[in-house]
């Protein structure tokens, strides 16, 4: 999450801004936070998938504390990879942000790491015939990567599914997931990313995989340009 970001849902949790209440306009947060346009959207666009903030629909531009939850939950276990070869597709990955962060509440009660944990945030963007069908936020406890790298997972084929790592690297044995689902408005870094335009209602995942020993080896949000369909299982 943008440190951006984690200002703001500081700010939500300690009740200094309340359900229905508006965020500042776009130009008052480049102000407060001495940042740019680009480093504002992307902040605030980290805020609306994960449903600490929501579009103003009778106010263009205006985002506000939501006043309601929109989350269901779902068990099962979903692989993009796996989900293109059934439909005799090319999976591909371009990794577009790799780094190592403090986890923040929401990552850390999903994970259930401490508050002084740190999580590795990849950012990708997956393909299918080199079409964009997903951007996904993998959040992976750092404790349980030692010291891991990007090249890792840019493999090409089966080496660039995040479950093969988890296991061959780091004898992560991914047992069952967990998953929250929403339904978001697309943003205009994101819409970029996958090729619609910006507003345009997406499906957003957050997933908790758990080993078979019940531990949160991985967090992510994936935000879907399709119709996603699960199959209950491993």
């Amino acid at each position: 999450m943008h440190h951006i970001a984690r200002s703001i849902n500081k700010n939500v949790i300690e009740g200094l801004l309340n359900p229905g209440e508006s965020l500042p306009s776009i130009d008052e947060l480049k102000s407060q936070f001495s940042a740019s346009e680009e480093e504002v959207q992307e902040a605030i666009g980290d805020l609306v998938y994960e449903g600490i903030v929501e579009r103003n629909p009778g106010k263009p531009g205006d985002y506000r504390i939501p006043t309601h939850v929109l989350w269901g939950t779902i068990t099962g276990n979903h692989s993009v990879t796996k989900e293109a070869r059934k439909r005799n597709q090319k999976p591909g990955v371009q990794i577009l942000k790799f780094e190592t962060v403090p986890a923040w509440p929401a990552v850390q009660g999903r994970l259930q790491l401490e508050p002084s944990d740190e999580v590795i945030v990849m950012e990708r963007l997956r393909l299918a015939d080199d079409e964009p069908v997903q951007v996904e936020y993998s959040y992976m406890p750092a404790k349980l990567y030692p010291g891991v790298t990007r090249d890792v997972f840019e493999s090409k084929g089966e080496g660039q599914s995040s479950f093969k790592v988890m296991q061959e690297k780091f004898g992560l044995n991914s047992s069952r997931a967990v998953d929250e689902v929403t339904v978001a408005t697309v943003e205009k870094r994101e819409a970029e990313l996958l090729g619609i335009e910006a507003g345009i209602p997406v499906l957003i995942r957050f997933r908790v995989t758990l080993s078979d020993t019940g531990v949160p080896i991985k967090g992510s949000r994936a935000i879907y340009k399709f119709k996603a369909g699960y199959e209950l299982g491993i």
